[in-house]
């Protein structure tokens, strides 16, 4: 039971459900209900069928996906997956393959407020192998069937298109803790530095319309000084050739125009100050750097508080935005905010920041690059 939950799973009889996908939000579909449940070893050690369906009360559709996974072995993980689905996606997400379920968790505002979504329908078949205990590669053919759900128009040939792509994935992540239960690989103290990287080819086969390259990568390091606790996350992509713009790189905001004050969810790649689905690039880089300084202290209750100091910034671009036919800007100058962060705010188990826009994209209207942040205790860095 506990390494299902820190996998955010729960268990009952033969079925593994994912608490991450339970209840959600965003623009598009509004409130996303759904289950998504799997067949665990006590039905076949080998077999695990699984299933997931969701009903958004905005759109008022229903999405759905059917897999199997079949294992080679019960020594590691190592699995071939078959599966078909019919889904929707906002434009421009950072892929999140191999993320742990806390890193999911925090990422899951990043798009909140980003109403640009593509409906997908497809099926793929991947390979995911751990070849060490720190080193997990996963090889994915799919082939779907994508259309744009907001106004749109790419090169003047509409907003839906066929894509066949192989996407390889790698996570390395050496000096973190897992075990082997019968459920499969089980994180149980995640240390750093790790690193995520993504290679995507489309092809203009089995009647795919694109032949795009599309990279992206994420570095996280955390490491104690005498000064405090530093913590590093470095990312970024680049798409090569010609493709829709739900295959660029929305910028991550988290901000909303229409409210008085933005006031937003953490998120793990995202920018407080920010407007979201607003900018979107072909390439860009980005980091998110924070201090903890080595002082605690009390304020009320019991709980012991302290203060990060926070840096984000990102900066990119797009060869040719006139491809794509719909309202947007991309971000070609270094986008920058500074915050700092009070942890186990009034003793509580959650954490508020205040941030400020600086530098190129700094307004004169102080509501436009100020922003409150709020993201629970629990996960952490």
């Amino acid at each position: 039971m506990l390494t299902g939950l820190i996998n955010g799973q729960v268990r009952s009889g033969s079925f593994d459900f994912d608490i991450g996908e339970i209840i959600n939000y965003n623009l598009y579909e509004g409130f996303r209900l759904g289950l998504k449940g799997k067949l665990n070893e006590n039905f076949n050690p080998y077999f695990s069928p699984d299933y997931y369906f969701a009903y958004g009360l905005s759109d008022d559709k229903f999405k759905y996906g059917i897999g199997l996974d079949i294992k080679t072995t019960l020594d590691k993980n190592s699995f071939f997956r078959i599966e078909y689905y019919d889904d929707v996606n906002s434009s421009g997400e950072f892929y999140r393959r191999l993320w742990t379920f806390r890193m999911r968790m925090m990422n899951y505002g990043n798009n909140i407020n980003n109403d640009k979504y593509y409906r997908y329908e497809g099926a793929s078949v991947s390979y995911l192998n751990d070849v060490t205990n720190g080193l997990t590669l996963a090889f994915a053919a799919r082939r779907n069937t994508e259309e744009a759900k907001f106004d749109y128009n790419f090169r003047n040939s509409g907003a839906t298109f066929e894509n066949f792509n192989t996407l390889v994935t790698l996570k390395y992540s050496p000096n973190s803790t897992n075990i082997m239960t019968p459920q499969g690989k089980s994180l149980i103290d995640q240390k750093y530095p790790e690193l995520y990287f993504n290679f995507e080819q489309s092809f203009k086969a089995l009647g795919g319309d694109f032949n795009y390259t599309r990279f992206d990568a994420l570095f996280v390091q955390n490491f104690k000084t005498g000064l405090g606790t530093t913590g590093l996350r470095l990312y970024g992509g680049l798409v090569l050739g010609e493709a829709p713009i739900w295959k660029h790189f929305t910028m991550n905001g988290l901000a909303s125009p229409s409210r008085d004050i933005n006031f937003n969810l953490t998120s793990y790649l995202g920018f407080a100050t920010l407007e979201g689905g607003k900018f979107y690039n072909d390439r860009f880089v980005a980091y998110y750097l924070t201090h903890r300084l080595p002082w605690y202290f009390k304020s009320i209750g019991q709980n012991v508080s302290s203060l990060d100091f926070v840096l984000r910034g990102t900066i990119g671009d797009m060869k040719h935005p006139e491809y794509h036919d719909f309202r947007f800007r991309k971000l070609d100058h270094l986008y920058q905010e500074v915050g700092l962060e009070w942890n186990n705010f009034l003793s509580s188990y959650f954490n508020l920041g205040v941030f400020y826009r600086v530098g190129y994209y700094t307004t004169y209207n102080f509501k436009q690059n100020f922003a409150f942040q709020f993201k629970l205790k629990l996960l952490e860095f």
